[in-house]
Parts: C-alpha cells; structure tokens; sequence
C-alpha cells in the first residue's frame, strides 16, 4: 500500500511486496529460544538478533533478488543513524527498505508478541508518527498513514 501510495510502478510494487514476504528469513538462523523468549534479552541474544538482516541478505545472494537483498540488509537502519546492521543513514537507506521498516513496526506493534500484547491500531499508528523522523523515514510514514486511512482500522491480529 505504501509503495503504491508512493507512486511506483506495479513491478516495483510487487519486488517491495517480495522483500516484504523475505524480509525477516534470515531469522532461520536464530534459535527458536531467542525467537520465542517472554523477557528482555541478553546482549549476545540481542546481537544474534541484530545479524537476521545479514542472513537474510546471504541468503538471496546468488538470486534474482539483488535489488531485494538491498533492501532486506537495509530494514532496520534508521534515519538517526543508530539502526543495524550497518548503522546508515537517511540518505544511504533505500526507500524500498524504509518501508519495510515502517509496515514491519506496524505489523509488530498491532500482533501479539510473546513478550507483550498488541497495542490497537490507532496506537501503532501514532506511535509510527512520533518515531517519525529518528526511526521511519517521514515520507513513508505518512504515505503509509494515508493508505492506512483508506482500509477499515483493524483489531490487533493474534501471535
């Protein structure tokens, strides 16, 4: 919804829609511990979380997925600079990555997690707002807000 909202084409439409089914597969590589723990985590744990981007992007090495590789390497960096695994950036992310980002936060923010229940919608998306600049990048923040109010507000989807 956010690339369509931003005016790309359908191919490139649907290579976002791609990167966003592939977008987290380098978390194979993660134990099912980690992946699953109620608690906060160890700083080892965090770091092995924080290498899910590189794994992924090894794993579509060798594909037809260069463009998508970028952007899957790229999803959680941050316009402040202080995301992973690179830690670029706005200028050096791709816009294709920063939506990722942004429709991945939302969708993690309105599902249940193990460590904490969904937040509702109208709450995810004020908080996608006041992450807006540091975290997201504005210009996809607020072409995903737009798409959003377009679609019925959904209730927080189950873990």
């Amino acid at each position: 919804m956010a690339a369509r909202e931003l005016g790309f084409d359908d191919e490139r439409v649907e290579r976002v829609r791609i990167a966003g089914t592939l977008h987290d597969v380098g978390k194979v590589g993660l134990s099912e511990s980690v992946l699953r723990k109620p608690g906060p985590l160890t700083d080892a744990e965090r770091a092995d979380v924080q290498r899910h981007p590189e794994l992924g992007a090894q794993i579509l090495s060798g594909s037809s997925f260069d463009d998508v590789r970028q952007w899957v390497m790229a999803h959680h960096e941050r316009p402040d600079g202080r995301g992973y695994p690179l830690g670029l950036g706005e200028d050096d992310i791709p816009l294709e990555a920063s939506i990722l980002a942004v429709a991945d936060s939302y969708e993690a923010m309105t599902s249940d997690r193990f460590y904490r229940p969904a937040m509702g919608d109208a709450a995810a998306r004020r908080e996608l707002s006041v992450c807006s600049p540091a975290q997201f990048s504005p210009v996809v923040v607020d072409a995903f807000l737009r798409a959003l109010e377009r679609q019925p507000e959904r209730e927080p989807a189950p873990a």
